[in-house]
Formats: structure tokens, C-alpha cells, sequence
């Protein structure tokens, strides 16, 4: 069942037809900018996320942290009503504790972003693959899977460290990029 785009959005009421974590539903009418995309997390976010133009996340309902590289604070605690300006280019990754319900509002049209993993030794970037602007589903998805499924790229050439392979848990990201694609 898709979620439906309209002007008018009641976020705990379409939050049930949400798939799975980091959905990324784009919400508003098409054409609206920002773009509205509800999300309803139940685990850590698998990757870092950087995009080209700056986006903001509101924080609806649950707890959490947003993580940060290359700014400071590094970290900032999610509880209900926080509005977090994520500047373009910085990588931020989010981890729920327990249920989350989120608005992240992004470009539109959606602009480039990257995925990055970085070393859990030493912190360096271990894997960063870059998502054209468009349906990014179905890139997030492919790129874990490639991660996931090479050891090379999870193991760290600075310190010799491997990442473990990221959960995907109730990630339903080729469901979501198909229903957009119905959509369209």
C-alpha cells in the first residue's frame, strides 16, 4: 500500500502505511519544495547519508541521536519536536531508539547524495557510493547489498579493520521504489 501525496498530511495517522525503516516517502504534492518524506526508523540507519543541498529533519515522534562527521557537535539527542538543520555535504546518520517517526524535508527536484561507511577502528572512510538524483530506493538498497556482500570494501586499508555488514532489518527499500515508480 503506497503512501498518498497530498497538501494536507496527518503524520500519525499515514505513519502505519509507512514499509519499513528509512523509507524516504516523498508526502507533498508533487513539485513541492522542500519535499516532505515521512519515515517511520526502528534501527540504525545503515550508512551515513550526504547530499548536495542542505536538508532538515523533524523529529515527530520517538528518540534517538543524529551522528555527524567533519562538524561539532558530532551528535545531537532526537526527542519529539526537534527540528535539526543537516547542512549540505555533511555526512549524518541516525539511530532510533526504539520506534522514531520522522519528516526529513529534502530538494526537489531531489538532488545528488552519497552513502559512506566509515572504519568503527579508526574512523576513516571505508566505501562511499554515490546516488544520482531520482528514485534513491533502489540505490540505497544496491549499494548495501554491494557492501554487504564484499569484504574489500568493509575492510579498512589504514588500520585493517572490518566493518561488520549493516542490518537491514524491516528495510523495504525495492517496495518503496516500486510503488514511486507506480507513482510517477
Amino acid at each position: 500500500m503506497a503512501l498518498e501525496r497530498k497538501k494536507t498530511l496527518n503524520v500519525f495517522k499515514e505513519a502505519p502505511n509507512a514499509w519499513g525503516s528509512y523509507d524516504d516517502y516523498p508526502v507533498g504534492p508533487a513539485g513541492t519544495d522542500p519535499m516532505p518524506h515521512l519515515s517511520r526508523n526502528r534501527l540504525p540507519q545503515p550508512f551515513f547519508l550526504v547530499s548536495e543541498t542542505d536538508q532538515v529533519l523533524i523529529q515527530m515522534a520517538g528518540e534517538g541521536h543524529i551522528f555527524f562527521r567533519d562538524i561539532e557537535p558530532d551528535r545531537l539527542r532526537l526527542v519529539p519536536g526537534d527540528t535539526v538543520y543537516i547542512p549540505a555535504g555533511v555526512p549524518s546518520r541516525l539511530q532510533p531508539d526504539g520506534e522514531n517517526l520522522q519528516i526529513r524535508l529534502k530538494a526537489e527536484p531531489p538532488s545528488r547524495e552519497a552513502v559512506v561507511w566509515y572504519c568503527p577502528q579508526c574512523a576513516g572512510e571505508l566505501h562511499s557510493t554515490e546516488i544520482s538524483a531520482g528514485i534513491v530506493q533502489d540505490q540505497y538498497w544496491s549499494a548495501v547489498q554491494r557492501f554487504n556482500g564484499d569484504a574489500k570494501l568493509r575492510t579498512c586499508k589504514a588500520c585493517g579493520a572490518v566493518h561488520p555488514t549493516v542490518e537491514l532489518g524491516d528495510i523495504a527499500w525495492p517496495e518503496v521504489a516500486k510503488a514511486l515508480r507506480e507513482d510517477a
